[in-house]
């Protein structure tokens, strides 16, 4: 079973989690955190997955633990694309939309994350007028072009975006972060922590830790 940060997880009830009893009150009373958790990106030992669950408000998080074995199903970001028509009446989905038609032009695997993505998931309502718009870009190289190409793109759209870049084995980052910075210094999300980092010859460099 491959299971990546961002993607959703499906389990069957709160004590199935490593760490249940320690858990905020909210989370045993919360139909968006009683089934599903959202892969966290830590480092852990290989069948032990950390994952974040929420309930309705911003202010309820709560990171945990699951065991592979306890993993009734893996919803990923990429499979959500087919999904987002059934929530088309979504102040989101226009946008989402726009995303889809012009990432197919440009071959680029992509998901939507944060609340936008739970809720395409898992049917809770969990987004609001205010809510950003979360996506996922998946590439495995650095093409500085095809990036800038992108983030013009997405700044264009009339929600705001925020664009996040998954490089297999290495780690994330956030678009408008790299385009800016690239040479200067940017942020690279490892599961071991934050680290700064430019980019040589279409290469990604540690700098220092920070």
């Amino acid at each position: 079973m491959e299971i990546k940060v961002h993607d959703i997880v499906e389990f069957a009830c709160i004590e199935e989690l490593k760490d249940h009893k320690s858990l905020p009150p909210w989370v045993v009373t919360s139909p968006e955190a009683a089934n599903y958790g959202v892969v966290r990106r830590m480092a852990t030992s290989r069948d032990i997955v950390p994952i974040g669950l929420r309930g309705k408000t911003r202010e309820q998080r709560a990171g945990t633990f699951i065991h592979k074995q306890e993993i009734l199903r893996v919803i990923t970001p990429e499979s959500l694309i087919n999904q987002m028509d059934k929530h088309e009446q979504q102040i989101y989905y226009s946008s989402l939309r726009k995303i889809r038609e012009e990432f197919l032009k440009l071959n680029l695997t992509w998901g939507p994350t944060g609340s936008v993505g739970f809720e395409i998931a898992t049917s809770h309502k969990v987004t609001s007028t205010n809510s950003d718009i979360d996506i996922s870009i998946y590439i495995n190289e650095i093409d500085h072009h095809l990036l800038v190409e992108v983030n013009q793109f997405i700044d264009k759209l009339e929600f705001r975006i925020d664009a996040q870049v998954e490089i297999p084995q290495l780690g994330a980052f956030l678009l408008n972060d790299y385009v800016i910075h690239s040479e200067s210094g940017f942020i690279l999300r490892t599961p071991f922590g934050p680290q700064l980092c430019n980019v040589q010859d279409e290469r990604i460099r540690l700098k220092v830790n920070v």
